[in-house]
């Protein structure tokens, strides 16, 4: 699944998150304000929608990693609660941006793409009994779900309408294969910890002759990296956090970083190797490349809605 594509899959499973979370009622403003969590170009977003869709992210997470995590840090300064209260909002947001924007720009679903919708989405249930189920459970009618189906159609013939048809230059396309180093992969290992102060000490005991592996086992909270000694293995740059990745392609092998700090603490970083291949080219990596291009794009259209909107939170 390319990036773009998968960008499109997100939406949809955040739509789908949204439609079971809704109530029936009548449409945005019907709420009560003190039942409106948030306004984004005059349409609600509804506290019972917002807190469902947060109380399945807290399910999750304690599932995943046992009860009481949801309160826990998940990244420096931030709880599991603060960043998926942060992500639905935000999510639920540019739901409203890009169908606001598409009913300005008069798209309308036709009765067959609601149908050939509907029927898509009845696939996720094994029979129509189980169908009808998830509609009482829902508080919803099937009228109800095609609406919001409707919305789903209209907000992915936007994106597709402003994304699927651009044409990049070849010298935007260079510029994103040289940012994203794409014939390049490299090894490293790292020592993960919660602060500065933390990292310097690590550093030090380095420099004093410390094993940067024995130091890894000992103090890295990455314990699975931690376990083999700090060791990554092979990555390109894409698939680690941008501060990670600037610091690792920009060493060379044998070296060891400063503190480089990212959402998940302050790293550590050796280089242990660095592969160029020389068979993958701007050109071999084309199709790729396009696929980078709109999902930037994308970003910058949300971003662009975003900031010419009127967002109030209640």
């Amino acid at each position: 699944m390319n990036k773009f594509n998968k960008s499109l899959f997100l939406i949809t499973l955040c739509i789908a998150l949204s439609i079971t979370a809704c109530s029936n009622n009548n449409g945005e403003n019907s709420m009560d304000d003190k039942d409106v969590m948030a306004t984004v170009n005059g349409k609600a977003i509804s506290k019972n929608e917002y807190n469902q869709a947060v109380a399945y992210y807290k399910d999750y997470i304690e599932h995943q990693y046992g009860e009481g995590t949801w309160e826990t840090e998940a990244a420096e300064g931030l709880t599991f609660k603060d960043h998926y209260e942060n992500y639905v909002m935000d999510t639920m947001t540019y739901r409203l941006l890009l169908l606001d924007a598409a009913e300005k720009e008069g798209i309308e679903p036709t009765e067959e793409e609601k149908q050939n919708e509907l029927d898509n989405f009845k696939i996720y249930f094994q029979n129509d009994e189980d169908y009808k189920k998830y509609l009482q459970q829902s508080n919803m009618t099937e009228e109800n779900l095609v609406g919001e189906l409707s919305k789903d159609i209209m907000i992915n013939q936007y994106i597709l309408s402003k994304i699927e048809s651009l044409n990049p230059s070849d010298d935007e396309l260079k510029t994103i294969f040289d940012d994203l180093r794409m014939n390049m992969q490299v090894r490293a290992s790292h020592i993960l910890v919660d602060t500065e102060e933390e990292a310097l000490n690590v550093i030090e005991r380095i420099n004093n002759g410390e094993d940067f592996a024995e130091l890894a086992k000992e103090l890295s909270i990455d314990t699975v990296s931690g376990a083999n000694g700090g060791d990554l293995d092979y990555f390109t740059y894409e698939k680690m956090v941008k501060p990670f990745s600037d610091a690792a392609f920009a060493m060379k092998v044998g070296e060891i970083s400063q503190p480089v700090k990212s959402e998940f603490g302050y790293h550590i970083i050796k280089l242990t190797d660095s592969i160029v291949d020389e068979n993958k080219t701007f050109e071999t990596e084309k199709s790729q490349l396009v696929d980078y291009y709109k999902t930037y794009k994308y970003e910058d259209l949300l971003e662009k809605l975003k900031s010419d909107a009127e967002i109030v939170i209640k």
